[in-house]
C-alpha cells in the first residue's frame, strides 16, 4: 500500500492486526448496544488511528486515507439491536475502500443505507457510481468492494441493515447498489423524517422499542427502494427469528469439535435441509457459518494480551478445530496471513 495517494489522502487500514491507538484514545466496550465515541485529544495522527478503530469496531474491516488535517475529527453515535444499527456518523474529509470479498464477521454482513445530513459523498460499487449530498439516499453492500470519498466534512445517517433482511423484501438489491434513491417522493419524505427522529434521540430506546424500530426502519427502507416482494411478512420474521435461534445454539456449542449439522438440527428441532434454506438467505450455509464464528473467536483470543502465554495450536483447539494444519490454512484463507504472522503483527504495533 503506498504512504500516500494521488489525491493527497494519507492511507492507512483499519484491520485488527493494523491498530495504532494512541494512549489517550478513550478505552470502549464496542459490543455495547449503545455507543457516543469521538476522536478527542492527542495528535492528528493519533485522531485518525482511533477513527480508524471506531470504522473497525463498528462498521467494516476497510482502509481509510485521511488527508493530513491538524483539525481532523471523527464522531460516532450509535444504537444496535440483534436486527440492525442505526448511527449519526460526523468526520472530516477522507477516502474509504473496501477489497475483500467476504466479510471479515457476522456484524458486516449488512448493506448499508445512507442518508446524507451534511456533505458529499461519492460512492462507487459495481461499476455503478453515485454523488449523493444532503437530503439524498443510497444503499450498498458491505460485504463486497466499495469506495466512498468525502472531500469535505461530512455527516450521514447509517442503517446497517442485514443482507438477507432486505434481499427477502425487495427484488432485485443487487441493482440497487451505489445508486441515488430520491426521496422526493411521500415514502421517501417519512423515511427521512424517520431516521432523523431516531437519530435525535440515539441511547434513550430500551431493547425492546429498538427491535420495533428497526422492523420500521427496515420496511420504509424497502419501500424507499421500490421492486418489492410478493412474500407473507410473517413468514419472512418467523424465518429470521429461526435463523437467530440456530446462530444461538452454534455460538453456545462453538467449543465442541464434533459440532455438526445432525447436533444443531436436533439441539434446535429443524432439519438440517431447512437450516440450510435458512442460511441461503444470507448467501451462506450452516457449516460456512460455523466455521466463520469460529475463525473470529480464534482472531479475537489471538489479538487479546491476556492470551501471550498460550499456544496457538491451545486456542484453536478451544474454539472446536482439531487439525492444526486445517485451522492454519483455513485461517490464512480468511485473514491474509497464518495465525501466527496475525499475532505478531499486533504485538510489533
Amino acid at each position: 500500500m503506498s504512504n500516500q495517494s494521488e489525491s493527497g489522502f494519507q492511507e492507512g487500514r483499519a484491520s485488527t492486526a493494523g491498530l495504532c491507538v494512541g494512549s489517550r484514545a478513550p478505552v470502549t466496550n464496542w459490543s455495547d448496544e449503545n455507543i457516543d465515541v469521538a476522536t478527542q485529544s492527542g495528535s492528528a495522527s493519533e485522531r485518525v488511528d482511533y477513527w480508524r478503530e471506531m470504522i473497525l469496531r463498528l462498521f467494516a474491516d476497510v482502509e481509510i486515507g485521511a488527508i493530513p488535517n491538524p483539525g481532523f475529527f471523527g464522531k460516532v453515535r450509535s444504537q444496535k439491536c440483534e436486527l440492525l444499527r442505526i448511527s449519526d456518523v460526523s468526520a472530516a474529509a477522507q477516502a474509504v475502500n473496501r477489497r475483500h470479498l467476504q466479510p471479515r464477521c457476522r456484524d458486516e454482513d449488512k448493506y448499508f443505507a445512507v442518508l446524507m445530513l451534511e456533505g458529499t459523498e461519492h460512492l462507487e460499487q459495481d461499476g455503478n457510481q453515485a454523488i449523493i449530498m444532503p437530503g439524498d439516499f443510497a444503499i450498498y453492500d458491505a460485504t463486497r468492494p466499495h469506495s466512498l470519498n468525502f472531500t469535505h466534512d461530512w455527516r450521514q445517517i447509517i442503517v446497517s441493515v442485514p443482507r438477507a433482511s432486505l434481499n427477502q423484501l425487495v427484488v432485485g438489491m443487487e441493482s440497487r447498489m451505489a445508486t441515488r434513491v430520491s426521496m422526493d417522493n411521500p415514502v421517501g419524505r417519512v423515511l427521512r423524517m424517520f431516521l432523523e427522529s431516531v437519530t435525535s434521540q440515539i441511547s434513550q430506546f430500551s431493547a425492546a422499542e429498538m427491535v420495533r424500530l428497526s422492523e420500521s426502519a427496515t420496511n420504509l427502507i424497502a419501500l424507499t427502494l421500490g421492486n418489492l416482494q410478493t412474500l407473507d411478512p410473517d413468514h419472512s420474521r418467523c424465518q429470521a427469528l429461526t435463523l437467530m435461534r440456530v446462530k444461538v445454539f452454534v455460538n453456545d456449542n462453538l467449543r465442541d469439535p464434533t459440532l455438526s449439522a445432525q447436533q444443531v438440527a436436533l439441539g434446535t428441532g429443524l432439519s438440517a435441509r431447512y437450516i440450510n434454506k435458512l442460511f441461503e438467505h444470507e448467501g451462506s450455509s450452516l457449516m460456512r457459518y460455523i466455521l466463520r464464528r469460529r475463525l473470529e473467536r480464534c482472531s479475537s483470543d489471538l489479538l487479546n494480551p491476556a492470551n501471550a502465554t498460550m499456544r496457538v495450536s491451545d486456542i484453536a483447539f478451544r474454539w472446536g478445530f482439531n487439525d492444526l494444519s486445517h485451522f492454519s490454512r483455513v485461517f490464512r484463507s480468511c485473514y491474509g496471513c497464518s495465525p501466527r504472522d496475525w499475532r505478531e503483527a499486533q504485538v510489533r504495533q
